[in-house]
């Protein structure tokens, strides 16, 4: 009895065996042979690349149709699509010159059938269409760069300077899909500044460098002493538990119940408040510290607001000759809910908010604020400090 025990065990590890050896090799027998040609129907050029549309062969173990191709950087590309789809799409081309794509069906047992060739014309390639739109235009401290990226493509921008020894290197770097892209450089001297442009792609694709010699405007901070509140007929009345605007520009930026600007609760959004810089200038940023510690993106701290701005005094509440200078928004780098804050979070609200206005902005001296929510729906407003920055005159 024992005898026959231990055979049967013999034979059941002998099949396991067989079954995990047979587990790890493709499906069914494997019968040398590759499976029939792809048949292509027709292509569409696309921004950088094409799509083809085919027909598979009938093979039952077809598994994938394989495109393969090689780009400007001598760098061979492979695309795989299943054997249920009928379309491919082919990218990574700099330009419109005819491309050769070699397509393969492959079965099971990676066998693969007779390639055949297909000649594809690729549509303008997201970085040459966005490297013709390259402005850069003087800024404060440095230059504002514009480029508009139509097809949204993955793009990286390189801003290139000069070091002391006049070689150029690499300044700043912004990886990005937007479709305005907008970037600002800084830290440079009031003078001759040369600059370049560059853009690559994931294909290590790169662009000719765009040179331009911009004149960096000089920024100060505007004088805090100057600013006051010049509350209009419909702007909502700071005060609230104590707290008037006037503290927005005491030099507090953190300090529990104490140094901010507060209002009281009113009906809904929005709601308005205007300051007097005391001196009319072109801005160039704008600090603002949310209420801290303990309130770090939660009750009255701001969420979403607009700035208005205007040269002339307002002599009444209407909106009439107030033009929009800024949207703002702030942002909160975790993304988590309300109540729910990383260290950079905290960070980034006690270190203030950074808000750039376009270089197109006209000259100013009065600023409405229009606050459109807070973090969660609290219908009262409070911050802490306000910093400006623009253009001596």
């Amino acid at each position: 009895m024992k005898v026959k025990i231990f055979f049967a065990t013999l034979s059941l590890l002998a099949l396991a065996a067989c079954s995990e050896d047979n587990f790890k090799h493709p499906y069914g027998a494997d019968d040398a042979k590759g499976p029939g040609k792809v048949e292509v129907i027709s292509s569409e050029s696309i921004p950088g690349g094409a799509i083809i549309e085919f027909k598979g062969p009938s093979d039952k173990d077809l598994l994938y149709i394989k495109g393969v191709y090689k780009i400007k950087s001598g760098k061979t590309v492979d695309v795989k699509v299943s054997a249920y789809d009928n379309k491919m799409t082919i990218e990574g081309f700099c330009d419109t010159d005819p491309k050769e794509i070699t397509l393969y069906a492959v079965d099971r047992n990676e066998n693969e059938g007779e390639p055949i060739t297909y000649t594809v014309v690729p549509g303008l390639s997201p970085i040459v269409s966005t490297a013709k739109t390259t402005k850069v235009k003087e800024s404060f401290g440095g230059a504002a760069v514009s480029l508009e990226n139509i097809y949204k493509g993955n793009l990286i921008v390189e801003i290139l300077s000069k070091d002391e020894y006049g070689m150029w290197q690499t300044f700043k770097t912004e990886y990005t899909s937007n479709k305005d892209i907008r970037i600002t450089v800084r830290g440079f001297d009031p003078e001759p500044t040369d600059l370049g442009v560059v853009l690559r792609d994931r294909w290590d694709n790169v662009s000719d460098t765009i040179f331009a010699q911009v004149v960096p405007l000089e920024e100060y901070e505007l004088n805090k002493a100057l600013f006051k509140d010049n509350h209009l007929e419909g702007d909502e009345p700071f005060g609230g538990w104590g707290f008037p605007l006037e503290n927005a520009w005491d030099g507090i930026t953190t300090t529990d119940n104490y140094g901010m600007a507060h209002t009281n609760s009113f009906a809904s959004f929005p709601i308005s408040f205007t300051i007097d810089l005391g001196v009319t200038t072109k801005l160039s940023r704008y600090l603002y510290w949310s209420r801290n510690p303990g309130y770090e993106y939660v009750h009255g701290n701001m969420k979403e607001w607009e700035i208005y701005g205007r040269a002339d005094k307002p002599t009444d509440g209407s909106w009439d000759g107030w033009e929009l200078i800024l949207q703002c928004e702030s942002i909160k780098p975790s993304g988590l809910p309300p109540g729910q804050n990383t260290q950079e979070d905290l960070e980034h609200a006690r270190n203030g908010e950074e808000f750039e206005f376009d270089i197109d902005v006209p000259d100013v001296r009065y600023l409405r604020f229009k606050a459109l929510s807070t973090f969660d729906g609290t219908t009262m407003v409070h911050f802490h400090e306000l910093t400006f920055f623009g253009q001596k005159k």
